[in-house]
């Protein structure tokens, strides 16, 4: 799952978060699947702006890109058919993209497609 971060600054002595990141293992997406399906953890860890690791090669989101699915209750979906076009046609390897970037404003908005209650999901033998 990949590592959910808010970077922040303090603005008029108030946290003021910016970006919202998702730092993936190598290897940790698969490709070649149409979509990619993560759990949004709360609350995120908030790291201050400037320590953001210009080092790895990071993509940024848009708010299109994130799907919803009943059949994966409580998870986000990232469409991986529409990221990898928009990667390449930047003309870069998707595999060597580690980490995913978003304006803040726009998480908020894709958080209110969560469920504020997280159901368990078990089964009957």
């Amino acid at each position: 799952m990949p590592q959910q971060r808010v970077y922040h600054d303090y603005v008029n002595e108030k946290l003021v978060p910016y970006w919202y990141v998702l730092t993936f293992k190598p290897c940790e997406i698969d490709w070649d699947k149409p979509v990619y399906y993560f759990d949004v953890i709360k609350p995120f860890d908030y790291i201050e702006r400037d320590q953001f690791d210009e080092s790895i090669i990071t993509f940024s989101l848009k708010i299109s890109d994130f799907l919803v699915n009943k059949n994966y209750t409580n998870k986000i979906g990232i469409n991986l058919i529409a990221v990898k076009k928009r990667i390449q046609n930047n003309f870069i390897d998707p595999d060597v993209v580690h980490q995913f970037i978003l304006p803040y404003p726009d998480v908020e908005e894709i958080l209110h497609l969560v469920p504020n209650t997280r159901m368990l999901e078990y089964q009957i033998n």
